[in-house]
């Protein structure tokens, strides 16, 4: 009876534990149905992060951006939890919506399988002060277009790619004048290079640039393109490699990166900080 009780009790925690973690085929989110493909990819990252994904609907651009800029944000809070939010602008649009959830889940996907995100080191200092403060959001939008890259296919093969106009940003160049010829620029040309589906619009962003005397963020913004579209990452350990190299033409200048081993979310995925590369000394 022993043997018995033991079989029987095991098989009950058995069954517990398979309907405690398991989940519909197809999910829901913001109140529209996912398609088998992005419930599986939210089952994902709830699985590997053992939390919920907390979902809204936010008014992401400031008051005076002239428009919407950024269709959706996801990020890991300190305490593991995956937070994933989507312009108020898609609210009456579910394929829409659906297709940002599924870019940010993507982007969370990479975080839960342990590909890193990139910190300037306080050390580093500009002419307008602290990286960390002034120049962290071009690492972030750099980060942002190398995993674009990573699941590039998965967009193309699901169709979400053709249902989000990514060339909002053309208008926001027209408006900025001659002054600028940043950082900034530079990113946003390669982000149109790499991922509008207009070479319409995509000429005459180049032409507005040519306009402007943008001849720096231009041919940095090929270059940094160029790097990303010829790159073959399949691995976490692939990302800093080709993140240094768009760095390089980004900065002109060389840098290393190092884990963040006090990283509050270490064991989810590496922070890697940012670091000037000092220059070899000559042996004499």
């Amino acid at each position: 009876m022993k043997t018995f009780g033991a079989a029987f009790c095991l098989l009950i925690f058995f069954c517990f534990s398979y309907a405690v973690t398991q989940k519909p085929q197809t999910r829901a989110l913001l109140g529209v149905a996912l398609g088998k493909e992005v419930s599986d990819w939210l089952n994902e990252v709830e699985n590997k992060l053992g939390e919920g994904v907390f979902a809204e609907f936010a008014e992401l651009d400031p008051e005076d951006a002239g428009g919407d800029y950024t269709l959706g944000v996801s990020y890991i809070t300190n305490k593991g939890v995956a937070v994933l939010r989507v312009d108020e602008s898609f609210r009456e649009s579910e394929k829409q919506t659906e297709a940002v959830i599924a870019h940010e889940l993507l982007h969370l996907r990479l975080r839960a399988r342990g590909y890193p995100l990139f910190l300037f080191s306080p050390t580093v200092k500009t002419k307008r002060g602290p990286a960390e403060d002034v120049e962290q959001s071009n690492v972030n939008d750099l980060v942002s277009m190398i995993e674009h890259k990573i699941f590039a296919g998965e967009m193309r093969r699901s169709g979400f790619d053709n249902l989000i106009d990514l060339t909002n940003g053309l208008e926001a160049a027209r408006r900025m004048g001659s002054s600028e010829d940043g950082q900034a620029e530079m990113l946003n040309y390669a982000r149109a290079a790499l991922e509008w589906n207009s070479p319409k619009s995509l000429d005459e962003l180049t032409k507005i640039h040519h306009a402007n005397g943008w001849k720096r963020s231009l041919d940095g913004g090929r270059k940094i393109a160029g790097i990303i579209r010829a790159s073959n990452i399949n691995a976490p350990n692939d990302v800093a490699p080709v993140f240094l190299r768009c760095m390089f033409v980004l900065y002109g200048g060389n840098f290393r990166v190092e884990p963040d081993g006090r990283f509050a979310l270490a064991k989810v995925y590496p922070q890697m900080i940012i670091y000037v590369k000092s220059p070899r000394r000559r042996s004499r």
